[in-house]
């Protein structure tokens, strides 16, 4: 995906790809030259911008910063440049500097199936060009810096450290304070070089000269700084592989080529395939919003942020029901460890699932949610599809029994579909209830999941319970909310609400999917996702689409719930969630209309260039997890 930044144009500089480890931290590299969200040094919260500067000084002397625009400071004024190209291939980020003929390349390290050098605390950085270049890094805690070299620097503090190692640079440290000192004279008298010897805040100083093509090592290590938002030190997953920076540092400098090669291997994998462009720059956005997302502590257990800047909760069990398909065939020890925290805190009383951690892996925020039962029996069957892994499904079943005694107890009228109270599903703000078609579909497709797992297993009888359960839910679906064209959103009592969903068949594309087949007649399927077509299918319109679009935001969505009479009932059914329209692009391919399937991606992908947010999707909050679905639709692609 290619952008470029541009002076006077925000929405050019909206979003940017994320560099770094899975949960190890890293920091967004943007448009406009800057560096946002940083988490290295574990701010989760507050997600500051990360100090990184490069300043270029050509061969006639003309000295520019490498961010849109100029700096201006006390002492002076900093040329900056009109315009960047940026580059995001996940999980390599290219900058280009037209002006200073200056490249910088940021490769993040990522490897199927191997969790320890996908989650390394460190980035090779390529940068190429003529005349002068000047890198500054900044440490956030106050400092020692030690050197190992001329090529080699460390900022350490009682926090961990922050080092770069470069080849073929003048590597050297500064006190903060004289950081705009410095790039003031580059190029000239370079005022600052003498050596440190005290603790406080410092940066880190690299500069290259002549034509120069040099890839160095960023790496920090703050494992020891990572807690939850309770207060406990839970430590980061690569502090059991690598007890300080230097150990960082020197396995990455030892290993950067195999290490990169792996990770090249995987770019070239997405982008050097026949698939459509679009389903390519889709797919690798979401990879990036997955590695700045991640939590992954230092007892392995991993969690995906529902949103930026710790919004909601981790691992939110009806948001990981879409987007774990990203990650669960890529890196099966996080979904197994998301999952076994999801069943560690099933309620013991009633065998409910519950719906996040918030902010910690020590305690849940509810249990009201009446489709995370159904959701959870659908996630332990398909990652044992997708792992081929009887033992899984072995070690997860009285989970999963508890789970379905759990959800067939909200049938409150004897016709085997669950009642939904208001708002007590994934639609959160919108009031429907009584028997929903979302929820009623989610039963369907656990109950056909729980009886391939009961044969599996060996336990004939349980698996002859669910499939009868079954065909009495099927049929009481098809007679209380089939309208002949779609499958009505809710009915309640006397109460017919004519709202057609656009993910109303989760449980079904689900087991068409996995396997199973769909839990519904294939011209039932059809007419619904056409009725989408029609009546889901808006243009953006900001005079009332407000709550999760952007300025500049334009073109083509499918909103959560479209009425014939094109009512407005709430925010969350007149505007649309990214997440839940790649899930009907999925289910119209798993149906045979690929085209329309990538007309949804296609407007979805063109939404957000035009506001600059390719990178940042939001629902409840930015970097969403739920549009991290679109790795079910790669899979589909690829085959």
């Amino acid at each position: 995906m290619r952008v470029t930044g541009r002076v006077g144009h925000p929405e050019s500089v909206r979003s940017g790809p994320y560099a770094g480890g899975i949960g190890a931290g890293g920091f967004q590299v943007l448009p406009d030259g800057r560096f946002a969200r940083c988490h290295i040094f574990n701010e989760w919260q507050s997600e500051r911008e990360l100090n990184i500067k490069f300043v270029h000084v050509d061969t006639k002397g003309v000295k520019r910063i490498l961010q849109l625009g100029e700096v201006l400071r006390a002492h002076g004024v900093i040329e900056g440049v009109n315009r960047i190209e940026l580059e995001g291939e996940f999980p390599r980020i290219r900058t280009f500097f037209p002006e200073a003929g200056v490249t910088v390349e940021y490769t993040s390290f990522f490897s199927p199936g191997d969790a320890k050098n996908s989650s390394l605390p460190a980035i090779l950085v390529r940068v190429r060009g003529k005349g002068k270049l000047m890198f500054l890094i900044d440490n956030r805690f106050d400092c020692m810096p030690k050197a190992a070299g001329d090529h080699r620097v460390f900022l350490e503090s009682p926090e961990g450290a922050l080092a770069v190692d470069a080849p073929k640079a003048k590597v050297t440290a500064l006190p903060r304070w004289a950081e705009y000192l410095s790039i003031q004279t580059f190029g000239g008298y370079d005022w600052w070089t003498m050596p440190l010897a005290k603790r406080g805040p410092h940066m880190i100083k690299a500069v290259w000269e002549g034509e120069f093509d040099d890839e160095f090592v960023l790496g920090w290590h703050f494992a020891k700084t990572m807690k939850d938002y309770e207060g406990r030190r839970i430590g980061s997953y690569y502090g059991r592989h690598f007890k300080d920076c230097r150990a960082v540092v020197d396995y990455v400098t030892r290993k950067k080529r195999a290490l990169k090669a792996k990770s090249e291997r995987f770019r070239k994998g997405i982008f050097g395939s026949r698939l459509p462009k679009v389903m390519k720059e889709a797919y690798s956005a979401q990879l990036f919003t997955f590695v700045k997302q991640s939590w992954f502590d230092g007892k392995g257990r991993f969690g995906v942020w529902e949103g930026s800047c710790s919004c909601c909760g981790l691992q939110t069990t009806d948001v990981s029901f879409y987007g774990s398909w990203l990650y669960v065939k890529l890196l099966p020890m996080l979904e197994k460890s998301g999952l076994r925290l999801t069943r560690k805190f099933q309620r013991k009383s009633d065998g409910w699932i519950p719906h996040f951690f918030p902010g910690t892996f020590e305690r849940i925020d509810e249990y009201r949610r009446q489709d995370m039962n159904t959701q959870f029996v659908l996630m332990v069957f398909r990652d044992a599809v997708l792992w081929k892994d009887r033992s899984f499904v072995r070690e997860m079943w009285p989970a999963v029994e508890k789970a379905m005694a759990c959800a067939r107890a909200m049938d409150k009228d004897g016709d085997m579909l669950p009642e939904v109270g208001p708002a007590a599903q994934t639609f959160d703000s919108w009031g429907f209830k009584g028997t929903a078609i979302y929820t009623a579909t989610l039963w369907m497709g656990a109950l056909k999941a729980a009886a391939k797992m009961a044969r599996d297993l060996g336990h004939a009888g349980a698996a002859a319970g669910y499939e009868a359960d079954f065909e009495r839910a099927r049929g009481a679906t098809i007679a209380k909310l089939w309208n002949g064209k779609y499958f009505i959103l809710a009915v309640d009592g006397a109460k017919r609400d004519p709202g057609c969903l656009i993910d109303a068949l989760a449980g079904d594309w689900y087991c068409r999917l996995l396997g199973l087949g769909g839990i519904l007649p294939d011209r039932m399927v059809v007419s619904h996702l056409d009725s989408v077509w029609r009546l889901n299918r808006k243009r953006v319109d900001r005079s009332y689409m407000k709550a999760y679009e952007t300025p500049g935001e334009t073109g083509w969505c499918y909103v959560n719930g479209g009425y014939p009479d094109r009512r407005r009932v709430g925010f969350q059914q007149y505007e649309p969630w990214t997440g839940m329209e790649y899930a009907y692009a999925l289910q119209l391919d798993l149906m045979g209309m690929r085209n329309r399937a990538l007309r949804v991606v296609k407007d979805i992908h063109d939404r957000k260039v035009r506001c600059g947010m390719v990178w940042n999707h939001v629902e409840c909050g930015g970097d969403y997890f739920r549009p991290m679905i679109i790795g079910a639709l790669w899979d589909r692609f690829r085959k």
